[in-house]
């Protein structure tokens, strides 16, 4: 991993300047420093809004001391541009005061900073997130209202990552790594302690899910590498007391030993997408070198911070699953099919998720056809033959970064939970659910991709049985059920829903995640661009081609009227299109692999929940997180694919009795 050398540091202008000539002036260096334009191939210094990079790789920047600048307090920026400002904070000093409270903090430093810069009153400032009191490292604070509103998003959404170093009292052994989760609630002395459920005493219980491994080992402590999935007061403090490993230093939840003068807890890694350029940022803030040598291993970095790793069983920022023993060894994997035809970069037209292979038998090219539960699903063990055979080949980003974490936040508490599964393909998310605690039976068509999970997971269930007729054996008084990626492939809708629901307990949660269907209308929705003026490129006809202006497509960037847009014609009508999912080898003269998507508009999805006594209680667009291959088009197309939703999540509650 490269580890860029910072620009000495220098102050951003109200408004960029610029030469005669029209280029970016030369930074003045006395103020701190925007993304090194050298940390990463592709990645460019900030400029004019809408240009600060092309997007398409990730950013890092280290915080070296001896390039921060620092604030009183012994507060160093990091990062800094019109949207956001990254700090290293110190421990002993508070992220934020209470209202009125008149004490030094993190927040009151950086809002004099900011007003100092623009020398206005009524400057504002905004907390994205917080670190304890006694904790260091990093922090990022909004500048304006709408990175607030983005940067809150990606924290919510799980999309930002966070890792900490922390030492603690005892040698962990094997396993050298693992997830806790678990309810916390404050008591009335601001202790956090863990509750039975999610209502604890004195109030509502949150859920609080912390994955750890282990560093170094050594003197009778354990360095540790611990990543969040969620953010709770004094989380990852209460869990590692919970194993009986208190955090060295940290006496209120009952450590024995203070050796250095406060809590061991330092936030070394914090990555978040730009709000501004739609760029990938990761920062990081080296572990402090004490304590490596509270564990005999002298002053260096962690195994995490030598190998960019992310702490915990996961291996991609923004993953929730933890790796169990029994997902260890399996050789089928969570993965998705993107079929794409005419899709932005990176973004599907068609997709088949091997979370959720969908029940509805495919077709010859050109068919057209109407499902029905008793339709045979030997054609899908067709379609899943060439999707195994490609599986092994294609990455899961979508799935890691948005499906599974939007799925896990939506289904809540797992452990000790019966999970139903439907249409659950190789059994990808079926793993997942069991490894936070919960008991899973997975019921798919195709018979291939139930040998393929039973593969997988030799502990888990898993059935051969149509979404629309669940067979029997598949049991009933779930707490929960789930239909992943695979509703706009299955028709009629009613009685998978139905289904679902006659298989929950009273109370008990269905969610369902599928493409946005305003997002993917086959025939009717494409990527268009448009110039602001109305004059998109036209074909020798003079049709309109899609393609984007002149300008745009050129080796420069684009102009700041320059957009893309998703172009929608036609929503409310229902229908159904053949789409072959191997089109590169059929062209070539192979045989196609077709399935049928159905489209249906959201109200028809709420309708479908409602009849089968389903109360929605969540409804929720997630846009895509891919980045463009650095280009003079990339910063557009990333604006562009993070402000259209790409999948639609839907979560209802069985009524009681």
């Amino acid at each position: 991993m490269l580890e860029p050398t910072m620009p000495r540091p220098h102050k951003p202008a109200r408004k960029p300047a610029r030469t005669p000539q029209g280029g970016p002036a030369k930074p003045d260096r006395r103020s701190t420093p925007p993304v090194d334009p050298k940390a990463r191939k592709g990645s460019a210094r900030p400029g004019p809004r809408g240009q600060r990079g092309p997007g398409g790789e990730e950013t890092l920047v280290e915080a070296d001391s001896a390039r921060k600048v620092f604030l009183p307090g012994g507060i160093g920026i990091v990062h800094e541009d019109a949207d956001l400002v990254v700090v290293d904070k110190p421990a002993g000093i508070l992220t934020a005061g209470m209202p009125g409270e008149d004490v030094p903090s993190v927040f009151r430093a950086i809002k004099a900073h900011v007003r100092d810069q623009v020398r206005r009153r009524g400057t504002q400032v905004w907390i994205v997130h917080r670190l304890d009191k006694e904790a260091s490292g990093l922090l990022v604070f909004a500048k304006t209202e709408k990175a607030f509103t983005w940067l809150k998003e990606e924290f919510r959404t799980k999309r930002a990552h966070r890792l900490y170093s922390a030492v603690v009292e005892g040698e962990i052994g094997p396993p050298d790594e693992g997830t806790i989760q678990n309810y916390l609630v404050e008591d009335e002395r601001g202790i956090v302690r863990e509750a039975p459920g999610a209502v604890g005493p004195g109030g509502a219980a949150k859920l609080a899910v912390t994955h750890w491994r282990v560093q170094r080992v050594g003197h009778g402590r354990t360095l540790l590498t611990v990543r969040l999935e969620t953010g709770r007061k004094n989380q990852i403090r209460v869990h590692l007391a919970g194993l009986g490993h208190p955090i060295v230093g940290d006496r209120r939840y009952g450590a024995t030993t203070d050796p250095i003068g406060h809590v061991c807890l330092h936030a070394f890694e914090l990555g978040f997408t730009d709000p501004g350029t739609g760029q990938s940022l990761r920062f990081r803030s080296p572990t402090p070198g004490s304590y490596f040598g509270l564990v005999g291993a002298g002053e260096g970095k962690s195994r995490s911070e030598r190998e960019g790793d992310r702490a915990g069983p996961t291996e991609s920022p923004g993953v929730a699953p933890p790796r169990t023993p029994d997902m260890s060894g399996a050789k089928v994997r969570v993965r998705e099919m993107l079929a794409s035809t005419g899709a932005a970069p990176g973004d599907s037209q068609s997709l088949i998720s091997g979370v959720g292979m969908s029940n509805a038998p495919g077709v010859g090219a050109g068919e057209e056809l109407t499902a029905s539960p008793s339709q045979s699903t030997g054609s899908w063990d067709h379609v899943a033959e060439w999707y195994d055979e490609l599986i092994e080949d294609r990455g899961s980003d979508h799935h890691q970064r948005v499906i599974a974490p939007g799925t896990l936040r939506l289904l809540g508490e797992l452990r000790g939970r019966r999970v139903l599964d439907v249409a659950c393909g190789q059994g990808g998310m079926c793993r997942v659910m069991a490894g936070l605690g919960a008991s899973v039976v997975g019921v798919d068509a195709s018979g291939r991709l139930i040998e393929a999970a039973k593969r997988g997971d030799a502990k888990g269930t898993y059935l051969v049985g149509d979404a629309r007729n669940l067979p029997e054996g598949t049991g009933e008084g779930f707490d929960a059920a789930t239909c992943i990626m695979a509703l706009m492939n299955i028709d009629p809708l009613s009685p998978v829903l139905a289904g679902m629901a006659g298989r929950l307990r009273p109370g008990g949660v269905a969610v369902a995640v599928l493409l946005h269907p305003a997002f993917r209308s086959p025939g009717q929705t494409s990527w268009q661009w448009d110039n602001g003026g109305g004059d998109e490129r036209r074909d020798a006809r003079g049709r309109r081609d899609g393609r984007p202006p002149r300008d745009a497509r050129e080796d420069r960037p684009a102009s700041r009227d320059v957009r893309q847009y998703r172009r929608v014609d036609g929503y409310l009508s229902q229908g159904h299109k053949a789409i072959v999912m191997n089109p590169a080898a059929a062209a070539q003269g192979k045989p196609a692999v077709t399935t049928v998507t159905y489209h249906r508009p959201i109200q028809a999805y709420v309708q479908a929940f409602a009849q089968a006594g389903l109360l929605v209680s969540a409804l929720e667009e997630w846009p895509s997180l891919r980045l463009s291959q650095p280009g003079p088009r990339a910063a557009e197309e990333n604006r562009a694919r993070r402000e259209i939703p790409m999948f639609l999540a839907i979560r209802g509650v069985k009524a009681g009795q």
